[in-house]
């Protein structure tokens, strides 16, 4: 690693974030400390730093480590110096991750990038792991489920499926359309809200039901996967053979219509960022609160309608603002109102992102996020930030 690379990166890299925070090291901060069990990056970070976004700038990285950052796991010894009168933090050792601790033996669990976590994610897994608003495009093109057994139309774990469009063997989500998503200040679908309702996986099928012979001329006329099927003794009809599949879990009713996306076997969210300062200016706003409520809490999960496209990626860290309407001011002679500033009420991290759409964590909050809200830099509180459209009062009526 290049220390003038770095310093003009993270130089770079304050510069565009507004507002600027010196890296402030809390005076109570550990000079060593050796990582436990059940630590998370974001609590490690709170021990040193008042400001724990502020991580890259401890550790000297640049924006490339940023997305793929230094792996921390339990026994490895952290170290406090100070280069050229600027804290760095380090692993302790040869700069590989190795250290003199010896711990009992045991499996090293890096599916999420780190052996510590970010944030306890636990109960965050199905959101990070499954995107829970996709495109309409993706939706009409999804397999979709057509039947199961003694002609129910819901149906529970054990029960045999059957599928139209399924094209690759393995393990699908089921979901099911809940409504669409509309960037409250142009208007646009930004994608559809789906809830996942459960889990199906595929059999092996040997024989798609009655089939009749099929002359080459008709043959041609077929589309691929389509054969005929007798219907009755004179009438014969062009038909695709249903997939077999089987109801693995179910954390709702499971409907025949319901939808299906494929989950790659191997795949999953790994979670090997670190959080940091956003690297744009970010103006967004609070378009969805999951599970069905109307305010958010700590580490529930929001939807804003920005992302990549805005300068928004995984670890990026905003602040949550309350935009009131102007005060009206009474007994005054003519129309006059009071600007009541921007309140910071919420820290959320971004941990995943499309192309116009952010979903984040909420961190901590002093007061309850709500449909409507700003997501912007930390650190405007009290200050004039952008008031979105609808939130402007026409002085002259």
């Amino acid at each position: 690693m290049k220390k003038p690379i770095i310093t003009l990166l993270c130089a770079m890299s304050l510069a565009i974030s507004a507002p600027s925070f010196a890296l402030s090291v809390k005076g109570n901060a550990p000079q060593r400390y050796t990582v436990k069990s059940g630590d998370t990056l974001w609590g490690i970070s709170g021990m040193y730093l008042n400001k724990p976004w502020k991580w890259p700038e401890l550790w000297g990285m640049n924006k490339a480590q940023i997305k793929n950052p230094h792996l921390i796991y339990p026994g490895q010894v952290l170290v406090l110096k100070y280069v050229n009168g600027k804290p760095r933090l380090s692993i302790e050792g040869d700069g590989s991750g190795s250290t003199t601790i010896k711990l009992s033996p045991s499996v090293r669990d890096e599916s999420n990038g780190y052996s510590i976590a970010t944030l306890p994610m636990g109960v965050l897994r199905s959101f990070m792991q499954h995107p829970n608003v996709i495109s309409k495009e993706e939706t009409d093109k999804a397999p979709s489920l057509v039947a199961g057994p003694d002609k129910r139309i819901m149906y529970s774990v054990g029960d045999r499926v059957y599928a139209d469009g399924v094209k690759e063997s393995g393990r699908y989500l089921v979901y099911r359309v809940n409504g669409d998503i509309v960037d409250p200040d142009t208007k646009v679908v930004l994608g559809q809200e789906v809830v996942y309702n459960g889990e199906v996986a595929t059999l092996t099928s040997k024989r798609g039901g009655p089939t009749v012979r099929q002359t080459a001329e008709e043959a041609e006329k077929l589309a691929p996967g389509e054969r005929y099927n007798k219907v009755n003794s004179l009438i014969k009809a062009p038909a695709t053979i249903a997939q077999p599949m089987e109801v693995l879990k179910s954390s709702s009713e499971i409907r025949e219509g319901d939808r299906l996306r494929y989950v790659p076997e191997g795949t999953h969210e790994r979670f090997n960022f670190a959080p940091h300062d956003p690297m744009v200016k970010v103006e967004a706003r609070v378009v969805r609160i999951f599970n069905g409520v109307s305010e958010a809490g700590q580490y529930q999960t929001v939807l804003l309608n920005r992302g990549e496209l805005h300068g928004l990626d995984r670890g990026t860290i905003v602040s949550l603002y309350k935009i009131h309407q102007p005060k009206r001011k009474k007994g005054a002679g003519r129309v006059e109102y009071s600007i009541i500033p921007a309140e910071e009420i919420g820290l959320a991290m971004v941990y995943l992102t499309s192309d116009n759409l952010s979903y984040a964590v909420l961190i901590d909050s002093t007061n309850e996020v709500t449909i409507g809200d700003v997501a912007s830099n930390p650190g405007l509180d009290l200050e004039d930030i952008n008031i979105p459209p609808e939130k402007v009062v026409n002085a002259s009526r």
